[in-house]
């Protein structure tokens, strides 16, 4: 019997095509080089290979695909044919794409029945670090403490326990998760990138900065296509800007992560090109023009506004820039918005950014005094998006 890689029975014609679905599995769960192109061989040799065209659809939606819509429509078809499960695991993992929000509890139902599918697992504490609310880190931890009888030492699921452990502030405890992961697997990005964001909250530039060098030495030719490379480049960008080698750090950053450069997905993006721009910004005190790239960027991002996360890295972004007209136009389209808790923090935020643009950097601290502990954590992503609210917080401060 043919079977994923956690053991669930495999639908398909081939042998060969069911074991470049395992491949391509393990590739999109490092955020690893060639998942694309291993399932459109997989596919090339089982057309109607249901479960491959899903996983093609989540590789080309993460990426911004125009042609994403192919592999979607391919799956749901295939899946008519296929098993129950793997029926199942097509609409939930379709649904947390398409329509998160709406599937949310479906999705915790079905993790409960088949606590190994990585995937949509993956896919759904993804959803809830950016939009799970104060709840989100204990929210996420919770679902990963249960699934873990189920999938024990698999190397994917350490990398994303550990991850989740650290956000939760468990940083000793996340960073064995993750350092176990990459022992099993020592090329996944995945669990790199995990492995800088607890040195990044421990305060430990120079090690991260080491040890990402000695990881690219190693795997950077595998990892290009990556959809985390840039990401974890940008983390080295960081860590150099961070121990004082700002040349080096700007040279990285436009490089491999700058939005015309970068091998990210739109919010990933955003979160890089927003937080390295005004950190500097935020040190030097210098503006600069936005390239091109990066406005074209915002335009992309502009309908989620009224988000927290996307509301602190477009601000920002004008903010370094010194541009008041874009901040203007922030506050503007937020207010547009329905009332509720996220759109305070999103003004909250845009406010804080415009005053201190302005230099009424009093008014900015208070501002952002105003925003309790539980709704920075709300603001989504992980802990390097309140991180960021510290530093501008504290800019402030000692600036007034």
């Amino acid at each position: 019997m043919l079977e994923t890689r956690t053991g669930n029975p495999l639908s398909s014609a081939s042998s060969e095509a069911a074991n470049r679905y395992r491949q391509a599995v393990d590739l999109i769960l490092g955020a690893e080089s060639g998942a694309a192109e291993t399932l459109d061989k997989a596919l090339e040799l089982d057309k109607g290979f249901a479960l491959a065209a899903a996983a093609r659809y989540y590789v080309a939606k993460d990426v911004g695909d125009s042609d994403a819509a192919v592999y979607r429509e391919l799956a749901e078809q295939a899946s008519l044919h296929a098993t129950d499960w793997e029926r199942e695991h097509i609409a939930v993992l379709i649904g947390l794409i398409d329509q998160p929000g709406a599937t949310q509890a479906k999705a915790l139902a079905y993790i409960k029945t088949t606590p190994a599918d990585l995937l949509v697992v993956s896919q759904l504490t993804g959803y809830l670090f950016f939009y799970g609310g104060p709840d989100k880190q204990a929210a996420v931890l919770n679902v990963y403490e249960s699934i873990a009888e189920a999938l024990g030492n698999d190397w994917a699921f350490l990398a994303r326990f550990g991850f989740a452990a650290s956000e939760a502030g468990q940083r000793k405890r996340g960073r064995a998760l993750i350092e176990r992961a990459l022992e099993m697997r020592p090329q996944a990005l995945y669990a790199i990138h995990g492995l800088a964001h607890v040195l990044h909250d421990s305060g430990a530039a120079a090690e991260s900065a080491k040890l990402l060098q000695d990881w690219l030495k190693l795997y950077e030719s595998g990892a290009r296509g990556g959809q985390m490379y840039g990401h974890v480049q940008w983390h080295l960008a960081l860590s150099e800007w961070q121990i004082g080698d700002r040349e080096a750090a700007m040279q990285r950053y436009l490089e491999f992560c700058a939005p015309d450069t970068t091998t990210c997905g739109p919010i990933l993006t955003l979160a890089d090109c927003g937080g390295f721009l005004l950190r500097d910004y935020l040190q030097t005190g210098r503006t600069s023009a936005l390239g091109h790239d990066v406005l074209k960027h915002i335009d992309r991002v502009w309908g989620m506004m009224s988000h927290p996360f996307v509301a602190l890295h477009v601000a920002g972004l004008y903010a370094t820039a010194g541009n008041l007209a874009g901040l203007k136009r922030c506050e503007e389209t937020i207010l547009g918005t329905p009332s509720g808790a996220n759109r305070d923090v999103s003004l909250s935020l845009v406010s804080s950014l415009t005053d201190f643009v302005t230099g009424n950097y009093q008014r900015a601290a208070q501002t952002l005094a105003s925003i309790s502990p539980a709704a920075r954590v709300g603001i989504g992503g992980s802990n390097v998006e309140r991180i960021l609210v510290d530093l501008i917080e504290a800019r402030c401060q000692a600036t007034h």
